[in-house]
């Protein structure tokens, strides 16, 4: 299907720049506002495609409070994996901005697939000084999903991820993660209503 996919908190941007090649068709945002992550596969897009260049993927420099009015309404999907400090406290306490903000860039219809997991024992003074609550599916289910519901995302699915899901997911991050804590993973999908 032919469109433009953003994914939000690209990190080094290896992510977007593998859904650039496999979907030629489609136009790929990368958006992290760390720069110095992005360096080397940003500068890989620009070169002639025989050397990696993809004419079909960009990155920009924002964050999710911020992001530029341009992409108001052009995305009809968008990824965000493994968030983490205010981007995976707007999305996991369901701040209005941070929610209003993904619905903004997307048009009518859109999915956002929201790939993350954190554990209060293995990330203790970082998931204390963002106020996260414990990560559950009941959490999920019963808070998380309503909230955003009321907000205009409809929920597709909400799944539990095992390490398998980890190793094969196509993200520098889930590699690392795969080998690291025992912890719970998820992956939800909302569309746009």
């Amino acid at each position: 299907m032919p469109g433009v996919i953003i994914d939000i908190g690209t990190g080094d941007g290896k992510f977007a720049y593998e859904l650039a090649k496999e979907y030629p068709d489609r136009f790929v945002i990368g958006i992290d506002p760390n720069h110095q992550a992005l360096e080397e596969v940003s500068n890989k897009i620009y070169k002639k495609p025989i050397k990696g260049g993809l004419p079909n993927a960009l990155f920009v420099l924002a964050n999710i409070e911020d992001l530029p009015e341009k992409l108001n309404g052009i995305a009809n999907q968008v990824f965000i994996n493994f968030p983490w400090s205010g981007l995976l406290k707007g999305l996991i306490l369901v701040e209005e901005k941070t929610w209003l903000n993904l619905k903004r860039i997307c048009q009518p219809g859109a999915y956002l697939d929201l790939v993350f997991g954190y554990d209060k024992n293995a990330e203790k003074n970082k998931v204390e000084s963002l106020n996260l609550p414990t990560l559950s599916e009941e959490y999920l289910q019963n808070t998380l999903v309503p909230k955003v519901e009321s907000l205009g995302f409809k929920l597709v699915e909400l799944e539990e991820l095992t390490e398998e899901d980890l190793k094969n997911y196509p993200s520098t991050w889930a590699k690392k993660l795969a080998f690291g804590k025992d912890r719970k993973y998820f992956h939800l999908q909302f569309q746009v209503n």
